[in-house]
């Protein structure tokens, strides 16, 4: 019997040379059985009556005359399809078959020929290239990496961000440009309120406002003179900078974006896995969601300050944006729906360790540990905000002390405690843990046997590179994909509640599973072999005239009647643009009453992790050390 991935290839070459064919088989998609036996049942079939027309087309070349056959075909289609009709072949393979033949087969998922060339793509002129971002320091810390490697190249780069990066990035040897915005108040607003919850939506309905206005006009001015603007979509200025600038514009991002059935949005990851439908809608919601709380400002901006008429999320077509995702496609491999024009290029590193002179006492805290024969861990959760600082703090020390295990702590939740008269007393941490305010991680988590932190795109990457065990607890936004892939792959473990008895058996387990030890280091050696700042560029090039071709089409559509109004000036023509924005609305439209339940349910809000189930089974075959487990430890979870 043939493979699954030599079918999967064959049933491609058969719908490029039957179109017309394939198009009625989508349009009975809505009908497929959701049961894994019937989807390869179902699969089988189709390769066996396409195959079966590509033999008759065959025969009947040359024939000018229509062949009706095309219509039996399509009966046939909607029949298996519907699950009413039998097959003359046994094509039904069992799931685990199926998980088999995928792990041994590994086929490819872009048809994109990694070897070849770039010279005929490269451009032969230096290019101004500006890439635009808001958010934390891993936000930009990607094109920090990048815009290193586009220097190389002969570039001109330039990341427009907050301005407390400016060094940052300028010690590097790249331009900056100031993008307005704090991204610490949107951050608490994220923790403090979970990630669009009612609450979450009106308290950033009220103090974004403003920002977002600031953020639209600084992006603007930041990006003049441009040849190429390369954005993360969380910034949302500039697809519409590009079409009245005229310039190619490529998105780029640290997770998922682009619309598909794999993974569900990572700001909208269920507890369970829901499947295909559930996760290609939570996109559709999403960019609805974004577009209409925003529209109203972006229009009028659009109007005023780009010359540019309004526009709406079908005239935009973000999806058919050319993509670069700054993520491992062995963490997060690459969908069979994505276009070809969306690149997993695998994460672009900043690796500053080589340049990092350690702390006297850090070696020789290391040092100690080794020689005491103790497993050495990393916990640190970036600069969150939580409501006890002191609480979480102790939690960390009791769990480290439990497990028996070496701590390198980077505190940095007690930073910001937002009313200093709420503040407690530090905590004082005891011999077994060393307590540092920064070190380069690909330096620091190379020292150590796991890692546990809050799940960022940027930290995840390099846990997993460094081929060490990874434990998440995710606070807001992303950080809750993340978790789950590191689940799902085996080499870590995502926690919804974070306490002494979890957060001890976790650590326990992330220093002693021998399997996943074992999936880690394989990972990490996969990770280390891959090169997502060279493949960028490769993909930037290759698809630069595919973005050209989108914003000359853009522009013509969308391009207002008047020249665009100079820096600094307001549009005043005599249109009257207020049409172009009939419907769109100006501020947020909630459904029901604040006092009824209508939060979303948060994730780290919600039962204990599925690593209590494990547990529990490790502690059956003595494979945990004595530490009491109960599915309801009543404990609090110190992060809400």
């Amino acid at each position: 019997m043939p493979s699954f991935g030599t079918a999967a290839f064959f049933l491609y070459d058969l719908m490029m040379d039957n179109a017309s064919v394939f198009y009625r088989i989508l349009t009975s998609i809505s009908v497929l059985p959701t049961n894994q036996r019937s989807m390869s049942n179902t699969f089988w079939r189709l390769c066996e009556l396409l195959a079966q027309q590509d033999k008759e087309d065959g025969e009947n070349a040359g024939s000018d005359t229509y062949d009706h056959s095309n219509d039996d075909l399509a009966i046939d289609m909607a029949k298996i399809l519907d699950g009413s009709t039998g097959s003359g072949h046994n094509f039904d393979l069992e799931a685990s078959e199926l998980s088999h033949l995928s792990a041994q087969e590994a086929a490819p998922i872009h048809f994109d020929d990694p070897c070849a060339s770039i010279v005929n793509f490269k451009p032969s002129e230096s290019l101004k290239i500006t890439c635009l971002t808001i958010g934390s320091r891993g936000d930009v810390q990607p094109y920090i990496a990048l815009c290193k490697a586009l220097l190389v190249e002969g570039h001109q780069p330039k990341i427009a961000t907050h301005r407390e990066f400016e060094s940052w990035v300028r010690q590097h040897g790249i331009d900056f440009a100031p993008v307005e915005g704090d991204p610490a108040e949107l951050m608490r607003i994220c923790v403090e309120n979970g990630m669009f919850t009612y609450s979450f939506l009106k308290e950033a309905s009220l103090k974004f406002r403003g920002w977002i206005d600031d953020l639209l006009s600084s992006a603007w001015t930041s990006c003049q003179g441009s040849d190429i603007l390369i954005e993360s979509p969380s910034a949302m200025a500039g697809i519409h900078i590009a079409e009245a600038l005229r310039i190619p514009y490529f998105r780029a991002f640290t997770m998922p974006w682009t619309r598909t059935r794999a993974y569900p949005h990572a700001f909208a990851v269920p507890d369970h896995k829901m499947g295909g439908a559930y996760n290609y809608m939570t996109y559709v919601m999403f960019d609805n969601v974004f577009w209409k709380a925003i529209a109203g400002q972006v229009n009028r901006w659009r109007k005023r300050q780009l010359g540019l008429r309004g526009t709406n999320l079908d005239k935009m077509q973000p999806n058919k944006v050319p993509f670069l995702y700054n993520f491992s496609p062995s963490v997060v491999p690459p969908p069979t729906d994505y276009g070809d024009w969306i690149r997993v290029t695998g994460y672009w590193f900043l690796d500053e360790g080589s340049s990092w002179s350690p702390p006297q006492q850090l070696l020789d805290f290391i040092q100690k540990a080794r020689n005491d024969r103790k497993k050495i861990v990393y916990i640190g959760f970036g600069s969150i905000v939580v409501s006890d600082p002191t609480a979480l703090t102790k939690t960390v020390i009791e769990s480290v002390l439990k497990t028996d295990v070496r701590c390198i702590l980077s505190k940095g939740w007690s930073d910001r405690l937002g009313d200093p008269a709420s503040a407690k007393a530090e905590v004082p941490l005891p011999p077994e843990i060393h307590q540092i305010t920064a070190a380069p991680h690909d330096w620091l988590f190379t020292q150590v046997d796991a890692v546990a932190h809050h799940g960022g795109a940027g930290t995840t990457g390099a846990s997993l590179r460094a081929g060490v065990p990874t434990i998440v607890k995710p606070f807001f936004g992303d950080q809750f994909f993340f978790g789950s892939r590191v689940e799902d792959l085996g080499v870590g473990i995502s926690l919804k509640k974070l306490n002494v008895n979890i957060f001890s058996r976790a650590l326990w387990e992330a220093t002693n599973s021998e399997r996943m030890i074992v999936k880690a280091k394989l990972l990490g050696e996969k990770i280390r072999k891959e090169n997502g700042v060279e493949k960028a560029i490769q993909a930037l090039y290759r698809d630069l005239e595919y973005a050209k071709t989108l914003v000359r089409r853009r522009s013509m559509a969308a391009a207002s009647p008047s020249a665009p109004a100079p820096l600094g000036e307001s549009r005043t023509g005599k249109q009257d643009w207020e049409e172009d924005l009939a419907g769109i609305e100006e501020t947020w439209t909630l459904v029901g009453h604040p006092d009824t339940d209508m939060e979303l349910s948060h994730s780290s809000h919600g039962h204990e992790s599925e690593f209590d189930l494990r547990a529990s089974a490790a502690v059956a075959a003595g494979t945990l050390p004595d530490i009491a487990i109960d599915e309801d430890d009543g404990e609090e979870d110190v992060t809400r």
